[in-house]
């Protein structure tokens, strides 16, 4: 639907007639052949230097542009995820995502254990593919004292927003409700795994005009809250203690007020 495949011909054709480029490879769903037509590519290109990549990494715009080079392309340094890290905005649709890695420096991950290979110079990438499936995925963790500091904020951002869609008020709550799922689920989310039954309900967040119906809704997600923060407890074996007589008082106020 977005052209990927033609993008994915002239990448292919473009590092390879990139001298400086050691290797290149997809990963994520391209690189497990589970892309569908709205996948992005996540592209890695590998320099055999520092100076090498620097120089690259200036002309990047120029390069990302030289893939397509008459669709427009919007594309910008992504540095709240890694250094390196650009991504690429084609106007026929493709999202590209370019690492610029250091052949010295890229260690055998588990998040590379499935790549397709567009260059290889002397069989490195073929190596780093056999390393990376020894690699083990990491255990996602979250210490007591962070869960401890994502209570505490989410406890008063529930009790702020409850409060003013039962004065009517479906505006000034919205920004607070945005805040509370920002700063709450995706910690809670990346613990749990798709499997766990606590959580699916994290994910049936809503926010509308019906400030009555929206507060249902509140009391509803402030439960899903509690059994993904047990969930969370229980996994990952953390000392720590609810203040269950202030929840449970609260959780009574709240009900009784809908």
């Amino acid at each position: 639907m977005f052209e990927q495949d033609r993008v994915l011909v002239r990448l292919q054709q473009r590092v390879i007639s990139e001298g400086d480029i050691v290797a290149c490879f997809l990963a994520g769903s391209y690189g497990r052949r589970e892309n569908d037509p709205y996948s992005d590519m996540d592209v890695a290109l590998v320099f055999p230097d520092e100076d090498t990549r620097e120089r690259a990494w200036r002309q990047r715009r120029d390069f990302i542009q030289s893939v397509m080079q008459y669709v427009p392309a919007k594309s910008f340094d992504a540095v709240h995820v890694r250094p390196y890290f650009h991504i690429a905005l084609y106007s026929n649709g493709t999202k590209a995502d370019y690492r610029y890695e250091l052949q010295s420096k890229l260690e055998p991950n588990p998040w590379d254990r499935d790549i397709r290979i567009l260059k290889d110079r002397d069989g490195w990438a073929e190596q780093y593919l056999a390393d990376c499936g020894r690699a083990l995925l990491p255990q996602p963790q979250l210490t007591a004292a962070e869960l401890a500091a994502l209570d505490e904020r989410f406890w008063v951002m529930l009790w702020d927003a409850f409060r003013l869609l039962l004065r009517g008020d479906s505006d000034k709550p919205f920004t607070i409700y945005l805040e509370l799922l920002h700063f709450t689920l995706p910690a809670l989310l990346h613990i749990l795994p798709p499997e766990d039954p606590a959580r699916q309900p994290l994910l049936k967040a809503q926010f509308n005009q019906d400030t009555q119906g929206t507060a249902v809704h509140l009391a509803n997600l402030l439960q899903a809250y509690l059994n993904a923060r047990t969930a969370v407890i229980q996994r990952l074996h953390l000392d720590f203690n609810p203040d269950t007589r202030f929840e449970t008082a609260v959780q009574t106020l709240i009900k009784s007020r809908l």
